[in-house]
């Protein structure tokens, strides 16, 4: 097995294949990670969500972690990317008409609420076969 750094453009591509990811928010120093759907819209990353923990890191620009990857379990490859950025609550009335027509739902419950996460850090590693099955 051999583990190799991802280069941004690959990052971006397999960021944007997916559409389950995991947003890490620090509540009170503990690091809380949650499942989300999303798509990537332009340079961001955006969901639906509900009143709580993530639309309140949004509404205060939180800093957060986002998390996307595949695996194969029978061959033990796959893929993490990892992306660093702001999470924005979106409230522009514009900007809100046109990201509520993108088709994303929230992850299991109301998703009234629109959040972006611009792409400000992006870093994946990938981990492959080598040429001798190891």
């Amino acid at each position: 097995m051999a583990l190799k750094e991802l280069a941004e453009r690959e990052c971006l591509r397999l960021l944007a294949s997916r559409v389950v990811g995991r947003v890490a928010v620090v509540v009170d120093g503990e690091a809380r990670v949650f499942p989300v759907n999303y798509l990537v819209d332009r340079d961001e990353i955006v969901f639906r969500t509900g009143e709580g923990t993530k639309l309140d890191a949004a509404r205060s620009g939180a800093l957060v972690t986002f998390e996307v990857d595949d695996s194969d379990p029978l061959y033990h490859t796959g893929w993490s990317v990892m992306v660093t950025g702001p999470l924005e609550a979106v409230t522009d009335p514009s900007e809100l008409h046109r990201m509520q027509g993108l088709p994303v739902r929230a992850w299991g419950r109301d998703g009234q609420h629109i959040v972006r996460m611009p792409i400000a850090k992006v870093a994946g590693r990938q981990i492959e076969r080598t040429s001798n099955g190891t």
